[in-house]
């Protein structure tokens, strides 16, 4: 079989990276810079933004782990001021069909936030 000018051979194992489609500059301006504003600007579709997979194999945890991980954020940020324990680059390191940080995200819990007066107190809001 042929696939754009590549031959695969019979049982050969062919694998989508998630990585290079998130790297697409026609998909993702500027894409090895952290702007997590470029996900209220734009509704991506299944084929652009995959890191749960796609297709008939997609994550059956994805909505729960979206959740998840929206409640912790939500949880932490609004009791704790935290900071990178370091800026340096951090390598990725390749686990299955995803990347990850080589050696962890570590942070600084630098204190507690005060808690606002009643009268201007808000809920995090849950996005």
């Amino acid at each position: 079989m042929k696939l754009l000018n590549y031959d695969l051979e019979p049982g050969m194992v062919v694998v989508g990276c998630i990585y290079l489609i998130h790297q697409r500059e026609d998909i993702y301006p500027e894409p090895k810079q952290f702007k997590p504003e470029r996900f209220l600007d734009k509704q991506y579709s299944p084929y652009e933004f995959i890191p749960f997979g796609g297709g008939a194999r997609r994550c059956i945890g994805e909505a729960l782990a979206q959740l998840e991980l929206k409640l912790a954020l939500a949880t932490i940020l609004s009791q704790y001021e935290i900071d990178l324990a370091s800026n340096k680059p951090e390598k990725p390191k390749r686990r299955g069909v995803t990347l990850a940080p080589a050696n962890g995200v570590k942070i600084v819990i630098k204190g507690k936030r005060t808690p606002r007066s009643k009268s201007t107190s808000q809920k995090p809001a849950i996005v």
